[in-house]
This record gives C-alpha cells, sequence and structure tokens, in this order.
C-alpha cells in the first residue's frame, strides 16, 4: 500500500509539471499603451468653446507563430487625479479648473465611465504567421474646456489621467492649461460733454462710464494720460473713479468724472462755442 500510494503520487506530481511546463510554452501578444496628452491655453475671455485635439497609441507585438494574427482592444479612462464628483480638475495649488476629454470633436460624448475607445472596439491586425513586427494604432480624442469660466486665476493648471485597456497595462497622459493675465477695456468710455456760460456761479460737471474686464484675482491700475486741460479758455479737470482694481473675470464699471471751476470767462467770438480733445485711458497689469 505504501508503494502505491506513492507511485500515484508521482504520477500526480508528473502531470502537474506537464501542464505547467506547457503553459510556461504558450507564446503571448503583448501590448502597450502610450499618450502624450494635450497642453492648451484658454482664454477665460473668449466667447466659444476651448477644443483641443489629443491620440493615444496601441501597439501590439506578436512572440510566436501559433499566436493570433489579430488583436482586438478597447481603452477607458478615469477621471483624473483631481476629480469632484464626475468632473476632470486640473489643478494649481488650490485653485482648479474643469475639463472633459470627449471621444468627438464636438464635445457631446465624454471618454469617461463605461465609455471606450476607439468606438465599437479596436483591432491590430499582423500581416502573417511570421509577422513578429510591433504593429500601431492611433486613436483621436478631444479635451474641452467650457467658454467663459471667470473664476480660474491666471496660472498653470495639471492633472494626470489613468488609461485602463483591455490587453495590457495602464497608462497614463498628461494634461495642461494654462491662462495668462489679461485685462480689456470691455464697454468703452462715452464723452465728457460740459455746458458753460461764462462767468457761471457754480462748477460745471460731467461724467461717463466704461467697464474693464480683467483676469480674476489680478490686481490692476487706470490711468489717464491727463487729469487737466484747457478747452476755448476754460480750464477743466478729470479724475477717475477708483483707480485701482482687483479683477474679478466679469465686467467691472468705473466712472471718469470731469469738472470746470466757476467764475471763468473762457475765450468765444460768438453767442456759442464749441471744442474737443481726446484723452486716452490706460490699463496697467
Amino acid at each position: 500500500m505504501k508503494t502505491n500510494y506513492f507511485f500515484r503520487l508521482l504520477l500526480n506530481a508528473l502531470a502537474c509539471w506537464a501542464l505547467m511546463a506547457s503553459g510556461s510554452a504558450q507564446a503571448a501578444i503583448t501590448c502597450s499603451l502610450t499618450s502624450n496628452g494635450f497642453f492648451t491655453l484658454y482664454v477665460p475671455a473668449a466667447t466659444t468653446q476651448n477644443i483641443t485635439q489629443a491620440s493615444f497609441t496601441m501597439t501590439c507585438t506578436r512572440s510566436d507563430s501559433t499566436d493570433a494574427q489579430s488583436q482586438p482592444y478597447t481603452v477607458k479612462t478615469d477621471n483624473g487625479m483631481h476629480s469632484l464628483g464626475v468632473n476632470n480638475r486640473a489643478a494649481s495649488g488650490s485653485n482648479y479648473i474643469r475639463y472633459d476629454n470627449y471621444i468627438d470633436s464636438a464635445c457631446t460624448t465624454s471618454w469617461k465611465g463605461n465609455t471606450s475607445l476607439p468606438l465599437g472596439g479596436g483591432t491590430i491586425t499582423f500581416a502573417s504567421a511570421s509577422d513578429f513586427l510591433p504593429h500601431s494604432q492611433t486613436v483621436p480624442f478631444w479635451g474641452c474646456i467650457a467658454a467663459g469660466i471667470t473664476t480660474v486665476t491666471a496660472a498653470t493648471y495639471t492633472d494626470t489621467v489613468t488609461m485602463t485597456p483591455s490587453e495590457g497595462s495602464p497608462a497614463t497622459f498628461p494634461v495642461t492649461i494654462a491662462t495668462s493675465s489679461s485685462c480689456t477695456i470691455s464697454s468703452p468710455p462715452g464723452n465728457v460733454s460740459f455746458n458753460y456760460t461764462s462767468f457761471q456761479s457754480t462748477a460745471a460737471s460731467a461724467s461717463t462710464s466704461f467697464a474693464a474686464t480683467c483676469t480674476n484675482q489680478m490686481p490692476y491700475t487706470m490711468a489717464l494720460d491727463a487729469t487737466s486741460g484747457t478747452l476755448l479758455g476754460l480750464s477743466y479737470a478729470l479724475s477717475l473713479s477708483p483707480s485701482s482694481a482687483t479683477g474679478t473675470g466679469l465686467a467691472q464699471s468705473y466712472t471718469i468724472n470731469g469738472s470746470i471751476a466757476a467764475g471763468q470767462a473762457g475765450t468765444c467770438s460768438g453767442a456759442s462755442c464749441s471744442a474737443t480733445q481726446a484723452r486716452a485711458l490706460t490699463i496697467s497689469y
């Protein structure tokens, strides 16, 4: 009985070794996934969506003539390192900007969750049983950012997205979104129009308004090329209210105030006269 038991155990061990040897001899197709991600410059004041095309590349290689001559695959992504729920976000310190990856250039179907690329699945095909060269397939996707995100500050925002293929190991790609400082006079000033009668007993005043739209959290100053001048022999003064501010990403309203002191004679050869003078408004940031 002891001999028979040992014999059966040996047969089982030999059978297991044969199975392991057979498995280790099996060939396999190896695949790898790469992507450079995307970089884009985002302008909060732009009125159109920011769309940037990117791509990933799947590369597969056969190692034995018994390997299949085609390899199907799909690729899915996560929501990046700074996601808020289902939203992708790139970060600069404690500041964020939302973006998403899409399977189409119209930015209608996001590439996340159960949605995979290529649509319907991809296939890498080898030329023959003796084809052991690496074969690649490049698939496009698009990074999209909504227009008018006025809350972003001027900075460089980054994220890392993980791709998970059906074949091969996961890989990552970088996302970089740069926003630059900007400041524009979004609503220009009108005329500062005075009505003045020679030697009038009260000062004349006039004003006009304008609006500036500047990057969120960015300080800026405003100045006139001159705060005084003379028209028709009448001396006038101008001032800004205020002359400095911090941007909010939205239009901010300001006033140019003007005055002509009382008691001035002026110079006029007729019953009435008019004159104009141009002044410049400058925003510095």
